[in-house]
C-alpha cells in the first residue's frame, strides 16, 4: 500500500511473497501507472487481480484498452466481452 496513489508500479516482491504464502487469491494493490505495471503484478507478481484505480477514475485508460493490451500480451484473463457484460 505504500505505493498507492504514486502511480510507480507495484510492490512486486511482496505481492508475490503473500502470493506463494497463502492459499487464497491476492490482488495486487498501490502502484498502478500502465498497463505494463499490471501485467507484471498478474505475471511476475503472482497476483490473482489487481486495483488499479487512478488509472480509471482518472480516464487515463479503459478497461477494454487494458484487457484487450494484456489478453494480446497472452495474460491469462476472462475475455473482454465477459467483464463488459458483467
Amino acid at each position: 500500500m505504500d505505493g498507492d496513489g504514486t502511480q510507480a508500479g507495484y510492490d512486486l516482491a511482496l505481492t508475490r511473497a503473500v502470493a506463494t504464502a497463502v492459499a487464497v487469491p491476492v490482488i495486487a494493490s498501490g502502484g498502478a501507472g500502465s498497463i505494463a505495471h499490471i501485467g507484471a503484478a498478474l505475471g511476475e507478481g503472482q497476483a490473482a487481480a489487481a486495483l488499479l484505480a487512478s488509472l480509471l477514475h482518472d480516464g487515463v485508460l479503459t478497461v477494454e484498452q487494458i484487457k484487450t493490451e494484456l489478453l494480446a500480451q497472452g495474460v491469462n484473463l476472462r475475455p473482454l466481452e465477459a467483464a463488459m457484460a458483467g
